[in-house]
């Protein structure tokens, strides 16, 4: 609950502390004497939208504190930004007249989310404004979800809503890319086929050279390799001579000198290598007579690597690994259809899981639904609704490409304010006095079911009178026995029915130039005096003063 309420440099006000008790509290006054400040006040301590015109005209800015009573969810707030709590959360928010602002909890800087998620958990405020987009048809599924006991099936669909369109997101710009990269993907294709039906050996264009080399001097190599081939091979030729040499070595060998064994081994070196040179002749001559070194079969497989090389705009020994880089191109460019297919499969877990948690979550709510229907059916009744007819309808809605962060339902909240009537949405039957009762009959219901200590009404009892604003009164006392109200009326039945009066006024001073704000708790005798003049306008009768005793002290 709010326990007290501290404003500094607020329109005409410099200072002013309240403190607030449990149960009803209104606020009355003129028109124009500044009702609606201070529930301004408490709506942007409580984390609303900057509003500059707050601040006072000589001043760079105003100050709005609360100080409210701590329960377990505010303290575990405090708790995870270590701030230090007593039984008692000041709240502070500081209006500048730029529009900036600036949010302290027990004077700790925090940001208006913070502020915001602490407030949540105090109270709920509802004025003029806020009554038109509370009935909002598209607002009806909060209302039911509000008093609804299945919080964590709205935790899960909602993440599961966060993930599946992300993954939805994701796979339409997968596959937009991959539609603008067909054509790329056609062009790599092209270049791998054609490099892969080349069959390119590593190092294939040195090798063929050398081979062109060989077929062009052909008559000149064979010529060479076989007086070579002679002059080792002959009688007396270089291996015969070595041998020779070997063999009269190999009778020194008996004795045991260094040099002997030296001479040996050199001379058993130069026996290889004669017999290594002739296993490459050998091996020259078959490379001259195989088909392969048909010298025009070389020519063109050089010009075809060559031409390839030029199309490219690479080197002929650099196209393998261009062909490699290109593959690689193009196996990133498959992988990425790989992937959208991995996304989709993900997609289809999570759309399997959603529809569980919907089908679950819808038939809670029509469970709930029921329920809510009975209640506020019967507050309404109390409110002076003898005829009218209350339904909650709920649809399933069929999209293919989007499913919300609350499910697959429609709800839809309709009344009839005569038996004969069809049904309809509020907003299309309710008048403005209807729409205040409507409105608070459904508060009434959801209060029971809420955290919240506080609820904050701007004249909830606009249009109605009479036995109408009775009723209203009563419904509000009744509340108030469980929770902190605050409620701006001009209704003097509703005023009757407060356990705290304040009563705001507007002076002027200094030759009507400058003007000031009072709040004053009233007494029983003002109280009488306050709800007198509402009853009868300027000028105060003893008639009205009677009714007015009779609202306060007969119909209690």
């Amino acid at each position: 609950m709010i326990l007290s309420l501290s404003i500094s440099n607020v329109v005409f006000i410099d200072k002013l502390e309240i403190d607030f008790q449990n149960g009803l509290v209104v606020f009355t006054g003129e028109t124009g004497a500044g009702k609606s400040i201070i529930l301004e006040s408490i709506s942007l301590a409580l984390g609303s939208k900057s509003n500059p015109s707050l601040v006072k005209n000589d001043c760079e800015s105003s100050i709005i504190i609360l100080i409210i009573k701590k329960n377990s969810l505010i303290e575990q707030i405090c708790k995870d930004l270590f701030i230090s709590t007593d039984d008692e959360i000041h709240i502070k928010r500081v209006q500048f007249k730029d529009g900036r602002t600036k949010s302290y909890i027990n004077d700790n800087l925090v940001s208006l989310s913070i502020i915001k998620s602490i407030s949540s958990k105090i109270v709920e405020l509802h004025g003029q404004n806020d009554d038109t987009s509370f009935i909002d048809q598209s607002k009806h599924i909060d209302i039911i979800d509000s008093v609804g006991n299945y919080k964590s099936e709205l935790i899960t669909i909602n993440r599961l809503s966060l993930e599946m369109n992300k993954l939805r997101i994701d796979i339409e710009e997968r596959y937009k890319k991959l539609s603008d990269t067909s054509n790329q993907k056609s062009h790599l294709e092209e270049i791998c086929n054609e490099i892969e039906a080349l069959s390119l050996e590593k190092d294939e264009e040195h090798m063929l050279l050398e081979k062109r080399k060989l077929a062009m001097e052909k008559s000149k190599v064979v010529e060479s390799l076989a007086n070579i081939k002679s002059i080792i091979n002959q009688d007396n030729g270089v291996q015969d001579l070595s041998r020779k040499i070997y063999g009269e070595v190999t009778n020194l060998m008996s004795t045991k000198n260094e040099m002997i064994d030296e001479l040996n081994e050199d001379i058993t070196q130069i026996d290889n290598r004669l017999t290594n040179v002739m296993s490459i002749i050998e091996r020259i001559q078959q490379e001259i007579d195989i088909q392969g070194n048909d010298i025009d079969f070389i020519e063109q497989r050089l010009f075809s690597i060559k031409a390839l090389a030029r199309k490219y705009n690479v080197l002929s020994e650099d196209l393998q690994g261009y062909y490699l880089q290109i593959k690689k191109e193009l196996n990133l460019l498959n992988s990425d259809l790989s992937e959208v297919t991995k996304i989709e499969d993900q997609y289809a877990d999570l759309l399997k899981e959603y529809k569980i948690i919907s089908n679950e979550l819808s038939k809670k709510r029509r469970i709930i639904s029921k329920e809510f229907d009975i209640s506020v059916l019967q507050e309404l009744k109390d409110l002076k609704f003898p005829n009218i007819n209350f339904k909650t309808s709920i649809e399933r809605k069929i999209s293919e490409n989007y499913f919300g962060k609350k499910g697959e339902d429609i709800v839809s909240i309709e009344i009839s304010t005569n038996r004969t009537s069809p049904l309809d949405l509020i907003t299309n039957v309710a008048s403005g006095g209807e729409l205040s009762r409507i409105i608070l009959a459904i508060k009434s219901v959801m209060s029971k079911r809420h955290q919240v200590k506080t609820l904050i009404f701007d004249e909830i009892d606009s249009g109605v009178s009479g036995s109408t604003a009775t009723a209203i009164g009563k419904k509000l006392s009744l509340i108030a026995k469980e929770l902190q109200i605050f409620s701006v009326t001009h209704s003097p039945q509703v005023a009757a029915r407060a356990n705290h009066h304040y009563l705001i006024q507007k002076t002027e001073y200094q030759n009507n130039t400058e003007s000031v704000i009072i709040i004053s708790e009233l007494d029983k005798t003002q109280r009488v005096e306050e709800i007198a003049r509402m009853l009868s306008g300027e000028k105060i009768t003893n008639q009205a003063r009677e009714a007015s005793k009779s609202l306060l002290y007969d119909d209690v």
